[in-house]
């Protein structure tokens, strides 16, 4: 017997008439100085984007425009516009509202990035992992997460996952804190087939 509801896209929510409005919003956020975000947030911008990064070699280490974008995008829609629901996005930045579907089940806040192959999907995902962290530790605000959970699609994602956060490797090669922020870190890392 087929489950015809499988195959019934209907429910499937696209986002993409946001993008054009949340675009413009990021840009004029950070024209203007990203206003209204907390003395965390603030650090970890300044750190991430404005501070030179010197890599042991002597090279200097700098986050790609695109992952800057991204990481930017989902503090202004999480932080400034406290959008917490597909609903909530697409009352908010739907640029139209003619054949658009509110999702049947949204209960709690999801987002994702749109990146090409290579332009540092890994190193966006720690990020948004080190700016929801520290604020939930930083700022004592239950509104952000301290307990995080990466799913890979397959065997070949989750092994080039696994070399970046095994025992939290990528938080301590990559510049994704402050030295001052190390006192607040207090994260265990688990993969698939470890035991507690």
């Amino acid at each position: 017997m087929i489950n015809n509801e499988l195959f019934d896209i209907r429910e499937r929510l696209s986002t993409a008439p946001c993008v054009p409005a949340i675009r413009n919003a990021v840009a004029a956020w950070k024209a203007g100085g990203y206003k209204g975000i907390t003395k965390t947030t603030r650090e970890l911008l300044n750190y991430w984007f404005y501070t030179d990064h010197k890599k042991h070699d002597g090279s200097v280490f700098r986050y790609y425009d695109s992952q800057q974008e991204a990481i930017e995008t989902l503090i202004y829609v999480y932080e400034i516009e406290k959008i917490r629901s597909r609903k909530a996005l697409l009352e908010r930045f739907a640029m139209s509202g003619s054949d658009l579907r509110l999702p049947p089940y949204d209960d709690f806040a999801r987002f994702c990035t749109k990146m090409a192959t290579g332009s540092g999907k890994t190193k966006v995902m720690a990020l948004a992992i080190a700016w929801q962290y520290f604020n939930a530790v930083r700022e004592n605000d239950t509104d952000y997460a301290k307990t995080f959970l990466i799913i890979a699609p397959n065997v070949i994602v989750f092994e080039r996952l696994k070399t970046d956060f095994e025992s939290g490797a990528i938080f301590r090669t990559d510049p994704l804190y402050p030295k001052h922020f190390g006192l607040f870190w207090d994260m265990e890392f688990y993969m698939r087939g470890d035991s507690e």
